[in-house]
């Protein structure tokens, strides 16, 4: 039959690469495997010899980084409705899960998709809670006996066994780099070509993360490293207070980024002067037209007629002189200018000649009398937004700052998110959300200049300190801490546009929601890795699954797997049609899912839809492998693909 198959696991990263390879060089390919040899011999000179010295970063265990990126995953996303806010209607995410098994989850159905992530990932200080995945081999028995504990050496309660990271560890970098590099690698194939990243990083590991940045991402594609100053002082210093952090920042491909400018960088109180053209132009201030040091030209060392008819050369002279000084501007465009408004003549007892000419600089068109944005590149420099910010922020919506001790200020956020230039529902995501400033600060600056950015937030439900204040408050732990931070923003924001309403009538489409989703093993029993440890457990289990799917599985977690593991985002475009008694899926005009019941009036309705594909499972025949086959006849006639599982 002529049934399409279905894969259960996450992208498979070292496949897609390979396929990538192969289009490139498919000469390089021999009995399906890369020939080096080959490879060598068509790159020539650019390739590394076996034995030939190279720089690299290198550390205890980076082998087993690359397995655990080629490790892919069953798991799948649950809805949480409850937790959200406006579920049905905004395009805004939170993901509640250990954030590696969050990215691979993403990798099919936003490989490509994200303009823009910033993190701000543990420092690696040795003494901030730093906690890292003790083991990239560990069995799931081993798995299994440490989940739920909390001991003497450290392992902390999550989905999987983690450990504090000391300084004392004699493997302290090495174990940062094999917790970053993954993600970071993972994080990257979600970018799109013109997409960028930012993390932030403090003097611990910053050396470490350029180098490692600079293989994941390609030294041609580093942009920046911005120096953020976050305090004025550090009085318990022992030898240099160090008052600043870093944000290393990375494009996908640098040829296709754009960076937009910082429309702030000049002084609007400079424009002090107005003149007849102050209504299309704007105000303006003047400058000198000669100059002098610069490279010589005769062509600019010209007279110009004064307003006395006086004639005035560069430098304040009265005749021609090569004394090195010329005007900026030619003849001919001296000339336009005078008669445009353009120039000036002030009154000088400096000047030999009597006069200053001068040219006017206008803040709303440029000297061709051109519309221009006064702006400038932004700086690698940060200095006027300070970390005692981010406490400010957490206070004004929970009324005290002990809940979240690191986060970091939404002013710092907005500040990063204005470098790039935003299109319409461009995505922004951060996988280390802490407390859901990058949340907070999206909707903000969305409200601030009408954008219409969405957001990605992954955060791990690593439990809150009992004898904290935010436990003590209920929130149990810090994904919690970030959800309700996320709501009271949505809360305020919503109330300032109510009030601005009422009072201008203005409308706003802001998009004030988000939706939750908690990582969660597969809704189908065969797919899970909870479950299937080996071979032969796998084998006794198809036995007894008459049925795949799990015991008490919902309609709507099922569909939420299949999509995101046929590559549908989670915003994806789903309408609803009920046909013979039940519900079938119509997805982006393309593919209808099938989970309930299978029926001729089901296929004759399909049929009528006319979607490219199909997607049923296959208990929905009851065994009846005659009716099976005449629905997968009745579909590859309407040239439909079908995907049974």
């Amino acid at each position: 039959m002529a049934v399409r198959g279905f894969s259960k696991d996450s992208l498979d990263i070292a496949e897609e690469r390979i396929k990538r390879l192969k289009e490139l060089f498919p000469e390089v390919f021999c009995e399906g495997k890369i020939d080096f040899d080959k490879l060598r011999a068509v790159l020539g000179e650019k390739v590394f010899k076996r034995d030939e010295e190279r720089y690299v970063l290198d550390w205890a265990q980076k082998s087993d980084v690359f397995k655990n990126i080629q490790t892919s995953t069953t798991k799948t996303l649950q809805a949480l409705k409850e937790e959200s806010v406006n579920f049905d209607s905004t395009q805004n995410i939170f993901i509640e899960g250990e954030n590696l098994e969050v990215l691979k989850v993403l990798q099919k159905s936003y490989f490509g998709k994200i303009k823009m992530i910033y993190i701000d990932p543990p420092y690696n200080t040795g003494n901030d809670k730093f906690i890292y995945p003790d083991k990239f081999s560990e069995s799931k028995e081993d798995y299994l006996k440490k989940i739920n504990e909390k001991d003497e050496e450290g392992y902390l309660l999550k989905e999987e066994s983690f450990r504090k990271n000391s300084k004392e560890n004699g493997r302290f970098h090495s174990n940062w780099l094999n917790m970053i590099y993954p993600r970071l690698f993972l994080a990257r194939n979600l970018l799109r070509e013109d997409g960028v990243i930012f993390i932030s990083i403090d003097d611990n590991e910053q050396a470490n993360l350029k180098i490692l940045c600079d293989e994941i991402f390609g030294e041609e594609n580093f942009v920046s490293c911005v120096i953020w100053q976050k305090k004025t002082g550090a009085s318990d210093a022992i030898t240099i207070a160090t008052v600043t952090e870093y944000i290393l920042i990375y494009a996908k491909n640098m040829s296709l980024s754009t960076f937009s400018k910082n429309n702030k960088s000049y002084d609007v109180e400079r424009y002090k002067h107005r003149d007849q053209f102050v209504k299309e132009r704007g105000p303006y201030y003047i400058d000198n037209l000669d100059r002098g040091g610069l490279q010589y030209s005769g062509s600019l060392n010209y007279g110009i007629e004064c307003p006395d008819r006086s004639i005035a050369f560069p430098n304040g002279r009265k005749e021609y002189k090569n004394d090195g000084w010329i005007w900026k501007w030619s003849k001919d465009k001296v000339e336009w200018a005078k008669k445009n408004g353009f120039i000036e003549f002030r009154k000088s007892n400096l000047k030999d000649s009597g006069w200053a000419v001068c040219y006017k600089n206008y803040l709303k068109v440029d000297n061709d009398n051109k519309p221009i944005r006064r702006a400038a590149p932004h700086k690698n420099l940060i200095n006027n937004i300070l970390n005692a910010n981010a406490a400010d922020s957490m206070k004004e919506l929970f009324s005290t700052n002990n809940y979240f001790n690191y986060s970091k200020p939404v002013e710092l956020i907005k500040h990063l998110l204005s470098f790039i230039s935003c299109e319409e529902q461009d995505i922004i995501l951060d996988f280390f959300a802490g407390s859901g400033t990058t949340a907070q600060a999206v909707m903000e600056l969305n409200k601030e200049d009408g954008g219409n950015r969405k957001f990605i937030l992954v955060q791990l439900p690593e439990k809150t300190d009992e004898n904290s204040e935010s436990f003590k408050s209920g929130f149990k732990t810090i994904s919690d801490i970030s959800k309700e931070r996320v709501r009271r923003v949505i809360k305020r924001i919503g109330n300032e546009i109510i009030q601005k309403s009422a009072l201008l009538g203005d409308k706003n489409n802001l998009d004030l929601g988000f939706k939750v989703y908690r990582l969660k093993e597969s809704n189908f029993k065969i797919w899970r890795s909870d479950i299937i440890k080996d071979q032969e457990t796998f084998e006794s289990v198809i036995d007894a699954f008459e049925d795949p799917v799990r015991e008490g599985a919902k309609e709507e977690n099922m569909l939420v797997e299949l999509l995101l593991k046929s590559g549908y985002d989670l915003n994806a475009d789903i309408k609803i049609i009920e046909t013979d008694g039940s519900k079938i899926y119509f997805v982006n005009g393309e593919l209808v899912v099938c989970l309930d019941k299978m029926s001729q009036n089901i296929i004759d309705k399909i049929i009528g839809i006319k979607p490219a594909k199909c997607l049923m499972l296959d208990r929905l025949f009851n065994n009846d492998d005659s009716f099976k086959t005449n629905t997968v006849l009745q579909l590859q006639d309407e040239e439909i693909i079908l995907t049974v599982i």
